[in-house]
């Protein structure tokens, strides 16, 4: 199949359309006189319907268009739709449903994607700035890469929104000007590569992002002057700082993960651990658990679990002889040691707030999160414990490599929520600075916001000044209008002289000097919005800096979590319907507002890591 996205189809052109009038004697020419018969393109009917079949608000290509987008947002296969117990259930529900073919369903869900596509082009137009999130992914087998692009903006009505706008194959060979080709041809292909103001990803082949901000400076369409243009997904960095924390005791976390493993494989062995438990007086009210290597919060949700029942460890490796896994304690107290630097990261905030029940967090909320994690980090560099401190280097100096474009960023969008103002930046700054570094911290981040400000004011005069002539500009003609003309001229140069001399407050300096909005909890865009008439300028640089994403883990959950590969069945599609597949997905549940999962929700249910303490004693027979 040709792509689609291209291509203009009629719907006659491409399917039988099977509405709820009166079918014409030619329509039931294409029924055969047994009950079950293949019609003209290919379609089939699991039952005759006679021509004087008729069921009131019942539309044959409505309900195919539903069965498509069904497909599309839940990611089933074309093929569902010849399964015989699908069928059996729609005649069911519905007698006059009509069989039809994979291929048939593929054009529908074709149309879908296309129309979904044309409303959405549309939506960006209007839109003032947006984001990307960027991620690679890679096939089942290893053979073929993809890119996904997902682009975020807040809306008219000032909510947050994303959509995956390309899920590409990449040419070979998967170098820095190979992909920053591809995301140029996507930009331009909507029409918004003069819009673009960020860039998230986890990673940059060969300078990608550099190679790309250059062609936009070229355009002239390198806003923000660059300050945000390539950020690092916060969850990949902080994943990576605390594995680095985790190499430090990877011996002894082996040994755990294997112990584990061996425990939960036979009932038995778990009720011999909760007997050690009570004989030691621990309490069983804990689960073990298991561990994905490379999601450091399962792995810490482990390790912490396996030092609660350190004892029991013991214990049990005393009376079972085939229990090989037991670390030595000295593991132990340096697993100890590391458990309790990634604990004082604030685990669960930090874990609630990037990986949220919303559709992904605005940056506003991270500052002092993530500099609760950077204060941790400090003091274990200066731990006076030798095993700390050398636990903490390789941590510190990627975080302070990682983290510096990120956390202006995230400084200026917690300037923007109206509850912090530059307090919570002073707050932060003054917990890993010293009084004077953090005095100048603070006025660099000011200074860089007031810099963003003016460009955004004079935009904004810009755009006043050319309304207002084209205003005057038509009503030229009588004498009056260029009188009106010239008097409007004189007051502007009037109003121009006296504000030279003692100039006004500008909506940034006015907004910093009003009192905190006092509110522990806040839609902080609902207050932009409600505010917008008395900010007007301000309000349009919150709305551009808030739907900056910080991560990239909502491209992530839109496919799939953690395992990062295309499943057998997506790989073996055309490329052209993948990308129907993604995308289409992604615009269908966001249209209905029916997210399947968040990341969290998702990778929680998609493996078992639990492994529950039995409650009760097994019998001989059992056992």
């Amino acid at each position: 199949m040709s792509h689609t996205g291209s291509t203009k189809r009629t719907p006659a052109a491409e399917i039988e359309t099977c509405s709820c009038s009166k079918r014409t004697k030619g329509d039931s020419k294409a029924m055969t006189d047994s009950g079950s018969s293949e019609s003209v393109d290919g379609e089939f009917s699991t039952s005759r319907v006679s021509d004087d079949s008729l069921v009131v608000g019942f539309d044959q290509t409505k309900a195919r268009e539903i069965l498509a987008k069904m497909i599309l947002a839940h990611g089933l296969p074309f093929s569902i739709v010849e399964f015989e117990w699908f069928n059996q259930l729609s005649s069911h529900l519905n007698p006059f449903h009509q069989k039809v073919s994979e291929n048939t369903i593929k054009q529908y869900c074709v149309k879908v994607f296309e129309s979904e596509r044309d409303k959405i082009k549309k939506v960006l137009q209007d839109v003032h700035r947006i984001s990307l999130a960027c991620d690679y992914w890679t096939s089942s087998d290893q053979t073929t890469g993809y890119l996904c692009l997902t682009a975020h903006y807040i809306d008219a009505d000032w909510k947050l929104q994303k959509r995956i706008i390309c899920f590409n194959e990449l040419s070979l060979p998967y170098n820095g000007e190979i992909i920053s080709n591809a995301i140029m041809n996507c930009l331009v292909k909507w029409g918004i590569e003069n819009k673009i103001i960020t860039i998230t990803s986890a990673l940059d082949y060969d300078g990608a992002t550099d190679i790309l901000r250059l062609r936009l400076e070229a355009r002239g369409a390198l806003h923000f002057q660059g300050f945000f243009f390539h950020l690092r997904c916060c969850a990949h960095i902080l994943n990576s700082v605390v594995q680095d924390g985790f190499n430090k005791i990877e011996s002894c976390l082996s040994k755990i993960r294997e112990g584990v493993e061996y425990l939960g494989k036979e009932p038995h062995r778990l009720v011999k651990f909760k007997e050690v438990a009570i004989q030691l007086d621990i309490s069983t009210h804990r689960s073990l658990w298991t561990d994905v290597k490379t999601r450091w919060n399962s792995t810490y949700r482990m390790l912490q679990s396996a030092i609660y029942y350190k004892t029991v460890f013991i214990g049990y490796a005393s009376s079972d002889p085939n229990y090989e896994w037991l670390p030595p304690d000295v593991e132990w107290d340096n697993a100890e040691k590391v458990c309790k630097l990634v604990e004082g990261f604030g685990v669960t905030s930090l874990t609630t707030t990037l990986f949220s029940n919303t559709l992904y967090p605005t940056s506003n909320l991270l500052l002092i999160e993530i500099f609760g994690v950077k204060k941790e980090i400090c003091e274990a560099y200066l731990s006076a414990d030798g095993f700390t401190r050398g636990a903490s280097i390789s941590m510190f100096e990627k975080f302070e490599k990682y983290w510096d474009d990120v956390s202006l960023l995230i400084a200026v969008a917690s300037i923007l929520d109206p509850r912090f103002k530059q307090f919570a930046i002073q707050f932060c700054f003054e917990k890993v600075y010293s009084s004077s570094e953090a005095s100048e911290q603070v006025k660099c981040v000011l200074a860089k916001l007031r810099v963003l400000y003016e460009m955004y004011e004079k935009e904004y005069i810009s755009l006043s000044v050319s309304s207002s002539s084209l205003s005057i500009a038509g009503t030229r003609g009588t004498s009056s209008s260029v009188s009106s003309s010239t008097i409007n001229e004189d007051f502007i140069s009037f109003m121009q002289s006296k504000w030279a001399k003692n100039p006004p407050k500008s909506e940034l300096d006015i907004y910093l000097e009003e009192p905190v909005f006092k509110r522990k909890e806040l839609d902080v865009l609902t207050w932009w919005r409600e505010n917008s008439m008395k900010f007007p300028i301000l309000s349009k640089l919150a709305r551009d800096v808030l739907c900056i994403p910080t991560t990239t883990a909502t491209s992530e959950s839109d496919f799939s979590v953690g395992s990062r590969v295309l499943d057998n069945y997506r790989s073996s599609l055309r490329k052209d319907m993948i990308e129907i597949l993604v995308c289409g997905g992604d615009w269908i549940r966001a249209s209905t507002k029916s997210e399947s999962h968040t990341l969290q929700e998702a990778a929680m249910s998609e493996e078992n890591l639990e492994i529950q303490i039995p409650a009760t004693r097994l019998t001989n027979n059992q056992s």
